[in-house]
């Protein structure tokens, strides 16, 4: 049950949070949304999944995982009810920062039951479940474009028939025994050496989270920003081409995922980076010049961009060795922030510069990428 529970809450956290390529435009052009207002709206839900991971972490470690996982639900429940009755993009966005306050109590809930579920095989299994939330991801877009454009509802219907999804993950929820268990002998003593804090004082975990940031702003990029990208430069229509261009994004994204690992391990991490972050360049400077056909070649990026996360978590781990999990959640809590700040500052892009731009700005942050990845790299050296 409490694989069922992982692999089912994956899948469907990844249907659900991704609908947002679809709806997003929707909900900008029924509210008449400004730029800055649909800018404003993708930071708040990009902090809101910070914040409540922190906090998720706080909540689990004094009441359990199985609370957590509750908690999570029940957000995610609100949020997706509540989403059909808001009448203005205000309160449709209150509801959308509920949602991710739901998926924020997952990212912690759901690592830290696969921790003690996953005892054997973990690594194959971890990718494995990662690669449900691709497939939910490939799902989400699809099925929104679906029940939009061929069924003829709003996209308040698109997250209302998700409820069911949902209430059904309840039940194992409820009823499944959770391995709280206790931390191992002379684990609190490690732990208790260096604090959340403490990191934050630590110049490396300031470079890696800088580099995991704009990692992670170059890989929502096009799920954010590209369906809007393509409507308003070209008049596609995000409920069919959108959805199209987001769900071969997704599943590049997946099989990238679950497929490259043993390469990358081959030819070393920082290596690795470095090299996909300059066919993501090209990818995007191509997809770019190619106007309306980019939507062609942009979903590509998907397979070069999948390994930026999960890389640069494994690099700190190496580094960090033994304070390695409390120095990781510092640089994912940074990294998620700088995110948010971004994605503000693309609707700001939008804005002050044209429709054309916002998107556009990826080219500047693989650039920045890459010249962080660089400096990380001579450190990593410096330090082995």
């Amino acid at each position: 049950m409490l694989f069922f529970l992982l692999f089912s809450t994956m899948l469907a956290c990844g249907i659900i949070e991704n609908y947002k390529g679809v709806s997003f435009p929707l909900i900008k052009t029924e509210f008449n949304a400004s730029w800055e207002q649909q800018g404003l709206m993708v930071s708040l839900l990009s902090l809101s999944y910070v914040i409540f991971s922190i906090i998720g972490g706080i909540f689990l470690g004094r009441f359990g995982i199985k609370p957590s996982f509750l908690f999570g639900l029940a957000a995610l429940a609100i949020g997706l009810i509540s989403l059909y009755f808001m009448p203005s993009f205000f309160t449709a966005a209150v509801s959308l920062f509920l949602m991710f306050a739901g998926f924020g109590f997952f990212e912690i809930g759901v690592n830290a039951l696969a921790s003690r579920v996953f005892v054997r095989k973990a690594v194959m299994l971890m990718n494995m479940l990662h690669g449900f939330y691709g497939i939910g991801a490939i799902i989400g877009p699809k099925a929104a474009g679906l029940i939009t454009n061929n069924a003829g509802l709003g996209w308040r219907f698109v997250y209302l028939l998700s409820l069911p999804i949902t209430l059904l993950l309840f039940f194992p929820a409820i009823f499944a025994k959770f391995p709280e268990g206790k931390t191992e002998p002379g684990a609190a003593e490690t732990e208790k050496r260096i604090s959340f804090f403490d990191a934050l004082r630590h110049p490396m975990v300031w470079l890696v989270a800088i580099a995991l940031g704009l990692g992670v702003i170059i890989e929502t990029s096009s799920p954010n920003w590209g369906s809007l990208y393509f409507q308003d430069m070209y008049g596609l229509d995000p409920r069919t081409s959108g959805a199209a261009f987001l769900s071969i994004f997704f599943i590049c994204f997946t099989v990238s995922r679950l497929a490259c690992g043993f390469l990358l391990e081959r030819i070393g991490y920082m290596r690795s980076l470095k090299g996909l972050a300059i066919i993501v360049f090209a990818i995007f400077t191509a997809g770019f010049c190619l106007g309306a056909r980019g939507i062609y070649v942009l979903p590509a990026l998907g397979f070069f961009i999948g390994p930026f996360w999960p890389t640069i978590i494994a690099t700190a781990n190496l580094h960090f060795g033994k304070n390695a999990p409390v120095m990781s959640s510092a640089i994912i809590a940074i990294g998620g922030t700088l995110n948010s700040v971004v994605q503000l500052l693309v609707g700001l892009t939008n804005r002050f510069f044209g429709p054309a731009w916002g998107y556009r700005s990826s080219l500047v942050y693989i650039v920045l990428f890459f010249a962080v990845l660089i400096i990380l790299d001579k450190k990593l050296k410096r330090k082995a």
